[in-house]
């Protein structure tokens, strides 16, 4: 199973929908902020500078970004559902038709709803967002104070948020839903940070409104605000939940099934992922030294929407990700491209706020631009993605996989598995039994420090299925040894390397 494994099953692609409904439920901000951030490197008083003082000239806080969001949700399939076509009259809602609190307690509560279609005009899928920490981008301000006051009803032993903010919505939709045919099981909900609060709410009071009906909808959550009972993942309703979370973000740091705790908790706890960790520009300074908890303020730039994009991404794209689990420790790249060139992405020991986890086996992952990638003294599994990478395995039997870009990869001690990925790549296995294994690209790869006594060429993806397909080419005393098959070209060189010294024992074939 993967790391998305949800109701037994893999659920890659329903945390996609999840990801964008999020994304969309904050019409065109958490796009912004990734921009500043790119721009700033989360100087968090730049980036905010460049939000809200020169965010217009920008285009990054109009009614132009507001569209983006919305032609983004639609390319991807959904299509944002009204009042009239859930027939939900009276409903209020903003310039977006996001919908708003229906008392006047939850007045500033928000949410979405879209809906999927096939090709012949049927309603296939659902989609309920709830908005997160801030409201329409032209009223921020007295939306957030709003939010305050939401936030207060999580405190309670029982809190209602989602009923009484939503009666009248979640009553229209189920009307609609029945209407058209579907089952609560057609359902996606969603939420970010105080989004991510409503959609456990909902679900554990789902079996106590409309007859029970939302009991089986799908309940993903982002940076979740509460931990649901005992933590766990079914809950006592008989909905089951799961929430992405990140290690470093200190709402989820914050809140334990005790409550709230100032100084952060690091409990692994069923219904979410617990030791993902975003290494933005501040991960590794002293600001972070405390750990990821609410006072730090500089923390809070890894609670921020368009951190989790970075992190389901990266995911998504992991070849390695159908063999992680909620538990796994992950370390993705979400360094600005200012800090990229000199930074190494690697687990970290935090000075003032021990992780538990400091020297386990990690998987460190990389972005689609150039990445210094680290692994430690345990059997850690390093992808680069495209760019051209650096990645270094270090101690322990390491797998380092470059992906697309120039890239080197140095394994270190151990026995380490070296992809090359597609590009011109230079590859160095170091001390241990090492297996380099080339993908068919038509590129001319390197292989240095190759000792034959040991050391294994995997060329199973190309097809070969023995030495007699392989042409060895031995250059002057000193040169590199050619390997060719086909039209793929690796360049070995070793110390006292001969052509004469390969065998089929050196080789993995088809």
């Amino acid at each position: 199973m993967s790391i998305f494994e949800y109701k037994g099953q893999d659920a890659t692609a329903l945390v996609g929908d999840a990801l964008d409904l999020m994304s969309y439920s904050y019409h065109g901000l958490s796009d912004a902020l990734g921009v500043a951030y790119q721009q700033t490197g989360f100087s968090l008083a730049t980036a905010w500078k460049a939000l809200f003082l020169e965010g217009e000239d920008a285009g990054l806080l109009t009614g132009e970004s507001e569209q983006a969001a919305r032609d983004k949700i639609e390319s991807k399939g959904w299509t944002v559902l009204t009042p009239e076509a859930l027939g939900f009259d009276g409903a209020t809602i903003d310039r977006n038709g996001t919908f708003q609190g229906e008392t006047f307690k939850f007045k500033n509560a928000q949410a979405d709803v879209l809906a999927k279609y096939d090709d012949a005009g049927n309603v296939i899928q659902v989609g309920l967002a709830f908005r997160g920490t801030t409201g329409t981008i032209d009223n921020i301000v007295t939306d957030t104070i709003g939010d305050v006051i939401d936030y207060l009803e999580f405190l309670k032993s029982e809190p209602h948020y989602v009923e009484e903010a939503f009666g009248g919505l979640l009553a229209s939709l189920k009307n609609f839903m029945e209407a058209n045919g579907l089952e609560a099981e057609d359902l996606v909900v969603t939420g970010h940070s105080l989004g991510g609060g409503a959609v456990t709410n909902m679900a554990e009071q789902s079996d106590g409104f409309l007859d029970g009906f939302f009991v089986g909808a799908n309940y993903l959550g982002f940076a979740s605000h509460y931990a649901p009972e005992d933590g766990s993942s079914v809950l006592d309703s008989g909905a089951e939940i799961f929430s992405i979370d990140l290690e470093n973000d200190p709402v989820p740091s914050v809140i334990s099934e005790r409550g709230v705790d100032i100084t952060g908790n690091d409990t692994d706890y069923e219904y979410d992922t617990s030791n993902i960790v975003l290494f933005n520009d501040l991960y590794d300074t002293p600001l972070y030294w405390d750990g990821g908890n609410i006072l730090n303020l500089t923390t809070w730039s890894a609670h921020l929407p368009f951190a989790y994009e970075t992190v389901v991404e990266a995911l998504q794209a992991s070849q390695f990700s159908g063999e992680m689990d909620r538990d796994s420790l992950v370390i993705i790249s979400g360094l600005s491209e200012r800090r990229k060139g000199d930074t190494w992405v690697e687990d970290i020991s935090i000075p003032l706020d021990t992780t538990g986890h400091y020297g386990d086996s990690a998987y460190i992952l990389g972005s689609a631009t150039d990445d210094l990638l680290r692994g430690n003294r345990s059997d850690d599994t390093l992808e680069g993605f495209s760019g051209d990478d650096f990645l270094r395995g270090e101690g322990g039997n390491d797998r380092l996989l470059g992906g697309d870009g120039n890239d080197r990869l140095e394994g270190g001690n151990g026995d380490d598995v070296l992809f090359d990925g597609a590009g011109t790549d230079v590859l160095i296995g170091g001390n241990g039994a090492d297996t380099f294994v080339f993908a068919k690209d038509g590129a001319t790869d390197v292989i240095e420090f190759f000792n034959a006594s040991e050391d294994v060429i995997d060329l199973s993806d190309a097809g070969i299925t023995s030495l007699s397909e392989v042409e060895l080419i031995q250059g002057s005393l000193w040169d590199a040894v050619t390997i060719r098959y086909g039209d793929e070209e690796i360049k070995v060189s070793g110390t006292l390397l001969m052509a004469s010294q390969f065998s089929d024992g050196n080789f993995l074939f088809a």
